[in-house]
C-alpha cells in the first residue's frame, strides 16, 4: 500500500513538472535597467499566479546575439521571445516604420498621443504575422553624437558615421539624408569610436551611457532624429500551449510591467541627457538654416518611403492628423 502511495505521489509530481512552460525570452538590454527589474518581477507574479506552471527566463545583454540573430533563435524554437527593436519585424510588418520616421516627434508628449491611438494597430498587424506582441517599450529619441563637430549636414556627411548592422530603415533614412555609412554590430561601437573606425553615432543617451558610447564622444546636435523604441513579442506556437487563464496572466502581468517600465525610461532619458551634458558632452544647437535642412531631407526620407509603399500611408495620415491636433491644442 505504501509502495504504490509512493507511486502515485511521483506520478503527480512528474505530471505537474511536465506542465510546466518556461519562455526563454532574449534582449540586448542590460540587466538591472528599469525594464529588466520590472519583467523580472512581472516573472515572479506569473509564476506565483500560475502556481509554477509558467515561468520565464531571461538572456540580457546580447548573450543570445543581436536582435536578428534573436528573430532567427525564436524561429528555429530555440527561443520562445525576445525584446528586440523594431527593424527585426519592418520587412514583416512595413508599419513598424511608422514611429522609426526621421523627426517625426518632438517630444515624448507627442509620442504618448500617437501611441495612444496607433498602438492597437501595430499590435493587430503583429498577431497577424504569428507572434503574441505583449507591447512596445520607448527607448528613446536618438540624437547625433560624435567626436567632432556636427552641426550642419555636410559636416556629417564627411564623417564616419556609424549605422547599426542589418538595419534596413537606418541604412535607408541615412542614403536620403546623403550619408554613406559604416554598419557594425552594437557590440563592436565602443571599439569602433576607441579606433577611428567610425566618430559619429545616433542614440539615445541612456544607450549610450548604458554602453559607454558618451565616454568617447564630445559632441551632440540638439536634433531628436529619430523615436527608438523596442518590441516585446513571444512565439504564438509556444504561447498556445498555455491554457486560456494562464494566458491572460502572462499577458495581463508582463503588459502591466512595460507600463511601468516605460515611464521610468522615459525619466532616464531626459536624466542621462542632462549627465551627458555634465560630464562634458558639448550640445551642438544648430542655426535657422540648417534646421530647415534637417527638416526638408527628413521630410524627402519620408515621403520616399511613402511613394515605396513602405508604410500605410493612410496610417501616416492617422499619425499627421493627431500630431497636428496636438500642436495646436498645446501651442497656446
Amino acid at each position: 500500500m505504501r509502495f504504490t502511495f509512493l507511486l502515485s505521489a511521483m506520478s503527480v509530481v512528474i505530471a505537474l513538472q511536465g506542465n510546466t512552460t518556461t519562455f526563454k525570452i532574449a534582449t540586448t538590454a542590460p540587466d538591472g535597467t528599469a525594464l529588466m527589474v520590472e519583467l523580472r518581477e512581472a516573472a515572479k507574479v506569473v509564476d506565483e499566479r500560475t502556481e509554477g506552471n509558467v515561468k520565464f527566463k531571461f538572456y540580457t545583454g546580447g548573450v543570445m546575439g543581436d536582435d536578428f540573430t534573436v528573430k532567427r533563435k525564436i524561429r528555429a524554437r530555440q527561443l520562445h521571445g525576445g525584446i528586440v527593436q523594431t527593424s527585426v519585424y519592418v520587412n514583416d510588418i512595413p508599419n513598424l516604420n511608422l514611429y522609426s520616421l526621421p523627426m517625426l516627434f518632438r517630444n515624448h508628449e507627442e509620442v504618448t498621443e500617437v501611441r495612444s491611438q496607433l498602438d492597437s494597430l501595430l499590435m493587430n498587424e503583429l498577431e497577424e504575422s504569428g507572434v503574441v506582441p505583449i507591447g512596445f517599450t520607448a527607448v528613446g529619441f536618438a540624437y547625433a553624437m560624435g567626436t567632432k563637430q556636427l552641426g550642419t549636414i555636410q559636416q556629417i556627411r564627411r564623417s564616419k558615421v556609424w549605422t547599426p548592422k542589418d538595419d534596413p530603415i537606418a541604412k535607408q533614412n541615412l542614403k536620403v539624408f546623403g550619408i554613406t555609412p559604416i554598419p557594425l554590430p552594437v557590440g563592436d561601437v565602443l571599439t569602433g569610436l576607441q579606433t577611428g573606425l567610425i566618430d559619429t553615432i545616433a542614440s539615445p543617451p541612456v544607450a549610450a551611457i548604458a554602453l559607454q558610447w558618451h565616454t568617447q564622444v564630445k559632441y551632440m546636435l540638439d536634433i531628436p532624429l529619430q523615436y527608438v523604441y523596442t518590441i516585446y513579442s513571444i512565439d504564438q506556437r509556444m504561447f498556445n500551449r498555455l491554457s486560456e487563464s494562464h494566458q491572460e496572466v502572462v499577458l495581463s502581468e508582463m503588459s502591466s510591467a512595460l507600463t511601468r517600465a516605460e515611464k521610468q525610461l522615459i525619466e532616464e532619458h531626459d536624466e542621462a541627457f542632462e549627465v551627458m551634458l555634465e560630464e562634458g558632452v558639448e550640445l551642438v544647437t544648430p542655426d535657422t538654416d540648417a534646421l530647415a535642412e534637417w527638416r526638408k531631407l527628413s521630410q524627402d526620407a519620408i515621403i520616399e518611403w511613402l511613394e515605396n509603399d513602405q508604410v500605410d500611408r493612410e496610417s501616416y495620415e492617422l499619425i499627421e492628423e493627431a500630431l497636428e491636433q496636438f500642436r495646436n491644442e498645446h501651442s497656446q
